[in-house]
Order: structure tokens, then sequence, then C-alpha cells
């Protein structure tokens, strides 16, 4: 009585080995489907991150995480698709198989000699080809996953040693940022051959256990220990070189016919991106944008979105002036004393210097069009109603023009 619970679960087991390739189809197909929506969102959401933060130093790193998970959809889609490809092609050779189950070669009526070869190599049998794509369908499947787990252990990895230099950065705060990130990236390195030295093992085993909790690779252990089980790792080794080497192409390289045309903006280039009625309902203001590009009217409305890359250049031209808040992290709480009492509310900036806030935005503008240059403009903070970007909001005059 004490083996039936397990034979159970061993008939179980068989049960859906015999039938996953249902399951396969029905996950493939459903995963697809979101996958593609949620690719075109993750992009948007990436596009909006690029113009919302300025995406360097550690902030670089989630960036690079990002685009990592962005890889991972993009592969998973790939392979599933190929993978409800071939499980399509395998349904369609059981199908012939339950028609035509062999090879008539005598009917085929074609010579001797190519009649000889076709049945000595020439034509796999169904049989065969049913259980071999059954074995590659159910293979894909899970490399898929296996691929896009490598990917996230990756990303989180990166993201570990990242939040390790920031804190690093902010304790110590001695060494320039470019000699803590190469720091960083050394001990990244550094750390995934600590488990090939024999007396360094004990020492690396505690950090081998956080980094597998952090970057999660239980998900891809598994998985990844039963393919090197059934195929060698030179075999394995190949497929990822082959797809990282297919990946790499696509970044160094890229197909072009338009010879006579600028890879970036420039003074020659019309843009679009800075007219209201001309721009995308789903882009960005990148710049700089007014109504239209035809101005029938005796002044315009010019708008110059705050990026903020610009704060270091903002810094240096008021070097006197420190606003209430930090660039990065702030509490959105405050402490309030009062009738002995303390009181937790939002964090007050009311007490801003707002005229020099704005005085120390606007000096790092200078607004020419054709060869005159307007210096009496006058500014103000500004949400622009398309895509709620802030900036800065100034009028200008058309009868100089």
């Amino acid at each position: 009585m004490s083996d039936t619970p397990k034979t159970q679960i061993e008939s179980w087991l068989k049960k859906l080995e015999r039938e996953s390739w249902q399951l396969e189809l029905l996950v493939s197909a459903f995963t697809i489907f979101l996958l593609l929506g949620a690719n075109t969102a993750f992009d948007e959401f990436l596009l909006g991150l690029n113009f919302k933060y300025n995406m360097s130093g550690v902030l670089s790193i989630v960036g690079l995480f990002l685009l990592i998970i962005k890889n991972s959809i993009q592969a998973l889609i790939i392979s599933l698709v190929i993978h409800l490809m071939l499980r399509g092609f395998w349904i369609g050779t059981i199908g012939l198989r339950s028609v035509q189950s062999s090879v008539d070669f005598e009917k085929l009526k074609y010579n001797e000699f190519f009649t000889d070869k076709l049945r000595k190599n020439g034509v796999i049998s169904l049989d065969r080809m049913v259980v071999k794509l059954d074995e590659i369908c159910s293979v894909i499947f899970a490399f898929s996953f296996l691929i896009v787990s490598v990917l996230i252990a990756f990303g989180m990895y990166l993201i570990s040693f990242g939040l390790l230099g920031f804190i690093l950065t902010q304790v110590v705060g001695l060494l320039p940022d470019a000699i803590t990130m190469v720091g960083v990236v050394f001990a990244a390195v550094f750390a995934l051959v600590f488990k090939k030295l024999k007396w360094m093992i004990r020492i690396y085993y505690p950090f081998y256990r956080l980094f597998n909790a952090i970057t999660l690779s239980r998900l891809s252990k598994s998985i990844y220990y039963y393919l090197i089980s059934k195929f060698s790792k030179n075999r394995i080794r190949i497929v990822f070189s082959t797809l990282g080497g297919i990946v790499l192409c696509l970044f160094l390289f890229d197909f072009d016919q338009h010879q006579y045309f600028p890879e970036f903006d420039n003074e020659f280039i019309a843009p679009s991106n800075a007219y209201n009625d001309e721009r995308p309902d789903e882009d960005y203001i990148e710049k700089i944008s007014i109504p239209s590009k035809y101005i029938d009217k005796p002044f315009f409305p010019l708008f110059l979105r705050y990026s903020p890359a610009d704060n270091p250049l903002i810094r240096s031209s008021c070097p006197g002036f420190q606003p209430l808040k930090d660039d990065g992290i702030n509490s959105r709480m405050g402490i309030i004393s009062g009738d002995g009492n303390f009181h937790i509310r939002d964090k007050d900036y009311s007490n801003e210097d707002f005229a020099m806030l704005l005085r120390c935005h606007s000096s790092i503008y200078q607004i020419s069009i054709n060869d005159s240059i307007y210096s009496d403009l006058t500014f103000r903070f500004y949400i622009h109603p398309h895509k709620k970007q802030k900036g800065l909001l100034t009028v200008v005059s058309t009868d100089h023009f």
C-alpha cells in the first residue's frame, strides 16, 4: 500500500508526458499572444524612462536589466513561434501517417538507381519523424524558458553588483564614479571564477548561495542539468554560442540602403517631433515643441523639455543655489513639530525660491530664430499636456519675422 501513491504519481506523470503536446500548444499560443502585447507596452515603458529620468550611473544598470528583459521577451516570442510551427508540422505528420504510413516506391515508377537511393537514406520514415519531431519540440519548449531564465539571472546579477557599487560609493564617497564602477565590474567578473579556486571555495560558497537566491537561478538550474544529462555540454554550448553570435551580429551590423540620408539628427533634417500637430500620440517631445510648422498668428508658445541630464549644466550656471529637492531619492514625508507634538505630513517645498529656480533653469537656454537672438523672453514652469512632460514655456512674438 505504501507504493500506491508513488505508482499513481508515476502513472500520472507518464500520462502527462504522452499528452504534454496539448499543453505545449496551448501555452505557446497563449504566451505568444500575451507577449506580443507585453512587448509593445514594454517598449513604451522603456521609451518613457529615457525621457523621464537620467539613465546614467546606477540607473544605467537598471536600464540594462530592463533591456535584457525586453530581449528576453523577444527571444521567448521567437522560440515559441518556432515551437508552434514545428508542433503544427508534427501534427500534420501524424495526420499524414494515419492516411499513408509507408511509401509505395513501385507506384512512383522512378529510375531503379534513384529508387534504391530513396529506399536506403533518401526518405525518413514517418514513425521516426514523428518521434524525432516530438523530442525536438519538447526540447525547444524547455530551452526557450531556459534562455529567458538565464538572461533574467544575468540581469539580476548585474543589478546586485550595481547596487553594491552604489552603496560603496555612498558610504565611502572617496573614489570617483569611474574607478568605483571599474572595481564593481572587476569584482563581478572575479566572482565568476571563485568557484574554480579550491582554496576559496569555502569563502565563496555562502556568496554562491546568496546569489543563487538573488538571481533566481534555481529556475534555470533544473532545466539545464536535465538537458546536459540528455545532450552533451558541448552541444548546449554550441547552441548558446550560435544564438549569442546571432544576437551580437544584430547589434553590430545593420542592413541599410539609404546611403544618401544622414543617420543622426542635424540642422539639415526637418524635424516632425517638434510640432504638436505632426507628432504621433505615442511619441515624446525630444527637445522643443511649437504648435505647428506654419505660424499665422502674432505670437506662438514655445515649450522646452526639461531633461534630468541637464541638471549638472543648470547646477554649474548657479553654483551658489541649492534646491530643496535632491537629484535622486527624496523623502515623501516630513516631520513637523508644533504645540509640543510631532506631525508626519507630506514633504513641504513651499519655502523653495521658485524665482531663483526658474532663473537658474532658463539660464541654460538661448533662443534664436534665423539670425535673431531673443533675450527678453519670459519663462514659466509648464507640464505639457502631451505625455505630461515637464519643462519651460515661453511665448515668442512674430512681429519681427
